[in-house]
């Protein structure tokens, strides 16, 4: 089986790259630092940093020509080399528009250069990347392999997903527009609908939020998923999971398959892989990998964690949510609310907002190896034995769709940057805040784009 070959980086990354590839009417150069994710169908390069060539970084630099200094190239291999990572050469053909494609004098430094770049960092696979004015072209070398082939897609991630599709690429196969579509079509559009359709999502947690969010996503036309939730169906499960029954809770049905069993009957040609067991091992968390988006609808702190940390150590943009109701007496609500984050790679973490106890996630951990179960408030963090109701998930789960539209389609052209959504309840109100770090926090960055080159904050299960 062929492998999908992604280069993913941030859209603040990608606007450092194009800044100095197309800032003259000349040949610029640049070195992307990256981590790596691989299994037996995909293999990403996750850009970490980009390093720009200088003029004194070139030994010859014309309009049509570089050749890059060896000095300036070798501390860069080297520090890849010493923390196993990999690099993308990349250069600009700024008097390309569209179609922009290597040239033979490209070709020609390839053969010269990536079989030193090869002997040097022989743990990695490396890649080549051209840049024109509004295309783009790129080919990797695979760990152990000694010829190019194609990127097939390389991915921005930032408030809004880009995708480029290089020159060289097969191409993917045209999404075809079911007429079951057409009134969403007229919201966004025939090319924001193919994006849905062609996006992989995973979800953790198919609670009360979790079961909607996948409820609405099918509905939308996504078909490709990722579901991993170890619990079962229970009776007092019944009043806020779709799609459940009575004979669920009787047989005590793993609520994915429960889930599974709702998306066929949606959509019988969905994809859905799924995942009776917690993140917090470690096989169930890389089975998210490969996925678009994730939507964290757990109800512990573990699995936020390993959720966090994922988003940036894969680039993965996170949808994080729950509802948290606190009660005086019985059916006397005192506190409400429900809140929704997206986080992505470029900006703060969870816990850079305050919203990871280290303190509490180890006492949840020791609990969770002793075999015990500790379930947590979403908002405040606190110990309780939360209540829910179906009507204020769905009002979550609905703006966390919301969220992932916007991601995918870029429709909420007047949204404030930065920013979250608090659904107050007890008011009826839905208000934006602003994203503002409460704690300093390095970790997001020190482990951004690392991919596998680092492990996940998992219990290594197998």
């Amino acid at each position: 089986m062929r492998k999908k070959k992604t280069i993913v980086l941030t859209r603040k990354d990608y606007g450092t790259l194009r800044d100095h590839l197309l800032k003259n009417v000349g040949e610029e150069a640049a070195f992307l630092i990256c981590g790596t994710s691989e299994s037996a169908t995909f293999i990403n390069l996750l850009v970490r940093e980009v390093v720009p060539v200088p003029n004194g970084g070139f030994q010859r630099k014309t309009f049509a020509g570089l050749t890059i200094d060896p000095e300036f190239m070798m501390p860069i291999l080297k520090k890849c080399r010493n923390q196993k990572l990999s690099v993308i050469l990349a250069h600009s053909h700024p008097f390309s528009e569209t179609a922009v494609r290597f040239s033979s004098i490209d070709d020609m430094g390839e053969k010269l250069l990536i079989p030193k770049v090869k002997q040097r960092i022989p743990d990695g696979s490396h890649a080549t990347l051209v840049l024109g004015r509004s295309s783009v072209d790129a080919r990797i070398w695979e760990k152990g392999k000694h010829h190019g082939e194609p990127i097939d897609i390389i991915k921005i991630i930032g408030y809004q997903i880009e995708e480029l599709y290089p020159t060289s690429a097969k191409g993917l196969l045209k999404t075809e527009l079911k007429e079951i579509y057409d009134r969403q079509i007229l919201a966004i559009g025939e090319a924001g609908q193919r994006l849905i359709q062609r996006t992989k999502v995973g979800i953790v947690g198919l609670g009360g939020i979790g079961s909607q969010v996948f409820q609405q996503l099918v509905h939308l036309g996504v078909s490709k998923f990722v579901l991993v939730d170890p619990d079962f169906v229970e009776e007092s499960n019944l009043s806020r999971i779709v799609g459940s029954k009575l004979k669920d809770a009787k047989e005590r049905s793993p609520k994915v398959e429960v889930m599974r069993r709702l998306g066929k009957q949606i959509n019988p040609h969905a994809q859905i892989t799924s995942v009776r067991d917690s993140v917090y091992n470690l096989s169930a968390a890389l089975k998210l990998r490969d996925v678009n988006v994730i939507f964290c609808c757990t109800d512990n702190l573990t699995s936020r964690m390993v959720l966090n940390r994922m988003a940036f150590q894969y680039l993965i943009p996170l949808i994080d949510m729950g509802v948290d109701i606190q009660c005086s007496e019985q059916g006397k609500i005192r506190t409400a609310g429900g809140r929704v984050m997206v986080i992505l790679p470029d900006g703060p973490c969870l816990e850079c907002l305050g919203l990871l106890n280290a303190e509490m996630i180890q006492h949840e951990i020791e609990q969770i190896e002793s075999g015990k179960e500790i379930r947590y408030s979403y908002i405040s963090g606190e110990v309780v034995h939360a209540p829910s109701v179906i009507a204020f998930n769905g009002v979550v789960a609905s703006l966390a769709v919301s969220e992932f539209l916007n991601l995918i389609t870029g429709f909420e052209q007047q949204k404030e940057l930065g920013t979250y959504q608090m659904f107050r309840i007890l008011n009826g109100t839905v208000r934006s805040y602003e994203m503002t770090p409460v704690t300093p926090c390095n970790l997001c960055k020190e482990v951004k784009a690392l991919g596998d080159n680092i492990n996940l904050p998992c219990r290594l299960d197998r």
